[in-house]
């Protein structure tokens, strides 16, 4: 989620506003105060009146988690000069390298900064910086011509931050073949058989937490373990089935939540799990302690579905450090087949042994699953913005798009439909420009093959619309973000099973629709005894009064929550947050209303042009 931010922000000066709370800063032009104050941290550890003013008023520590500036607008005089200053303090770091500073000093200094200018507790700051700093440093001494804007650019496109380095742009070399003419899917004939697909998304299960530890502990990552501290007040304590503050998933929980499926569902087809197993404790990872987790998370899933195949994909916290992709050619310290070697050997329970090179090489494969059904498994990690090795070298890491788009082509060729899963989705703020423009480029031309699009990252229940360039009242696709299983943050647990057009030949297998449960939390915790209860939240069609889950249904849906008051986007509000009372009391308001339509229409982030009407 978004703890790709740390270290990004860690590298941040901060922004440069003229005037904190309407007091003028400082008489000197503020860029200049800025860097004089920068580098006077660098020498001597002192942190500047104006860098601990703008700190604060920026609120650093909350940014770090998710927050926005502008209210989410881009282009917004605050992100511009979020921007802008970035740029000049990652160019005193590169400057720094440049003169030989030893990088341990300037992670020292990044880290007094981290703890003075309140972006994280000692702890946090401390510990994380010392596992991300062999690398960071690493990239940022080996790549060629890095610059203050290139840096911010890749890791801050969320805040409307650009790079200007035209080797950032680049292409994917579709297959020489014409696309062919464009026709709707048929609808299935009354009666016809259908499959029942469960989505698992961001488990982050925590082995170590533990109920009525402290659930306040003043980490904004992570809570709710016994390192946690001392309660201060008894409302401070970690429920039985897992918090709404910074905890993650207990295993109890994970197992009541698997329980019900498995009694709820005893007729699933087939199970897609979108990655992020390993919980939000950034600070004290490690390679073993990451697998150990995903193997009791693979565990888990085997116990409770021993006969339902799974196809997973790879999130961002599966890796240690977080976020940390390099790309196969790495070898070395930095070499990743620790983390793909181990899900190569626990994926092949589910996944044929001719997968088994592809997820080795970087934890993506394609295999068929049905008659004329396809899945490909994109490892999105390489669309992240904060995985800094991208910096290091973006052009289409792995050559992985250009392999997924040789693979539509074959199933094109094969006359099969294919089903994208993947982490992240490609419109999030924090997947790379150039990255998500060649996967929406892919998806375009190959709408026909492609059946369904899967994500999960944001914890959320929500979709993504794919809308045609060259047409912009067309939509294309959809693609179905599916709601976590942890709490965390704010949130109550919840999964989604879908209904789509079932294994016969000439299947669409499109989505027909889909049911969406959860528990509450607060009746879970108030009921120790027994186990939580799993309820049905919402099934699309009715809940929305779509005729059916075409992308023109979802796009004509959107239509109507952009109305002023509307009913059908409070509806959608609640099911989003999936019902949780921590988020219900905060409620939705303008911006909350524009940036979460916004969210739903960009599919692309090299272009935010449909969210321009929406604010």
């Amino acid at each position: 989620m978004a703890t790709g931010r740390v270290y990004a922000v860690l590298l941040l000066v901060l922004p440069a506003l003229t005037h904190v709370n309407g007091v003028p800063l400082d008489q000197r032009p503020l860029h200049e105060t800025l860097r004089q104050e920068f580098r006077d941290a660098m020498e001597t550890g002192h942190t500047g009146p104006t860098l601990r003013r703008v700190a604060q008023e920026l609120d650093l520590g909350s940014l770090m988690l998710g927050g926005e500036l502008d209210g989410g607008v881009r282009d917004g005089p605050r992100n511009l000069f979020f921007c802008t200053t970035c740029n000049l303090g990652v160019n005193e770091v590169l400057h720094s390298l440049q003169n030989g500073t030893d990088p341990m000093e300037i992670a020292a200094m990044i880290t007094r900064l981290c703890i003075d200018l309140g972006i994280g507790s000692e702890k946090l700051c401390e510990n994380f910086i010392a596992l991300a700093e062999p690398q960071v440093f690493y990239v940022l001494d080996h790549s060629e011509g890095l610059t203050g804007r290139d840096v911010c650019g890749m890791m801050f496109s969320g805040f409307g931050c650009t790079t200007n380095n035209p080797n950032r742009v680049w292409e994917v070399t579709m297959p020489a073949v014409p696309k062919p003419p464009v026709t709707p899917p048929p609808t299935p004939a009354p009666g016809s058989p259908v499959m029942k697909v469960l989505h698992l998304a961001d488990t982050h299960y925590d082995p170590h937490y533990l109920e009525g530890s402290n659930a306040e502990c003043g980490e904004r990552y992570h809570c709710c373990r016994a390192e946690s501290g001392p309660l201060e007040t008894p409302e401070a304590a970690a429920g039985k089935w897992g918090d709404y503050r910074f905890c993650d998933a207990p295993k109890r929980l994970l197992e009541a939540v698997y329980k019900h499926i498995s009694e709820e569902h005893p007729d699933l087809d087939f199970i897609i799990w979108t990655g992020d197993l390993v919980p939000h404790n950034i600070w004290n990872t490690s390679q073993e302690t990451n697998l150990q987790t995903i193997r009791d998370s693979v565990q888990m899933i085997k116990d409770f579905f021993p006969d339902v195949p799974v196809f997973p994909a790879i999130g961002n916290h599966e890796s240690h450090p977080v976020n940390a992709f390099p790309q196969p050619y790495v070898e070395g310290e930095f070499d990743i087949s620790w983390l793909y070697d181990e899900i190569t050997q626990l994926w092949e329970t589910w996944l044929p042994a001719d997968v088994a090179a592809s997820v080795a090489y970087s934890a993506f494969y394609s295999t068929l699953i049905k008659p004329g059904l396809r899945i490909l498994s994109v490892n999105s990690n390489y669309c992240y913005s904060y995985n800094w090795w991208l910096l290091y070298d973006d052009v289409d890491p792995a050559s992985e798009l250009q392999w997924m788009a040789n693979e539509l082509q074959a199933a094109e060729d094969a006359g099969e439909k294919v089903y994208l899963i993947s982490h992240h989705p490609p419109g999030h703020e924090d997947c790379a420009h150039t990255w998500s423009h060649q996967y929406n480029k892919i998806i375009l031309r190959y709408e026909s093959t492609i059946a369904g699009l899967f994500y999960g990252h944001t914890h959320k229940d929500h979709f993504m619309m794919v809308y045609d360039p060259e047409e912009p009242t067309r939509a294309v696709h959809v693609g179905y973000v599916t709601q976590s299983q942890t709490p965390y943050h704010e949130l109550n647990p919840g999964y989604r099973v879908f209904t789509v057009d079932g294994d016969y030949e000439g299947s669409s297998y499109r989505v027909l629709d889909h049911v969406n449960y959860i528990t509450d939390l607060d009746e879970a915790n108030a009921n120790e005894e027994r186990d939580p209860r799993f309820y049905v939240l919402y099934t699309a069609k009715e809940e929305y009064g779509l005729p059916d889950l075409t992308p023109a249904s979802w796009s004509a849906l959107v239509d109507q929550m952009k109305e002023p008051g509307s009913d059908k986007f409070n509806t959608f509000f609640k099911n989003y947050i999936k019902d949780a009372r921590p988020y219900m009391m905060k409620g939705c308001d303008a911006d909350c209303k524009s940036n979460l339509l916004c969210r739903l229409v960009v599919s692309d982030t090299s272009d935010y042009s449909r969210c321009d009407g929406l604010r």
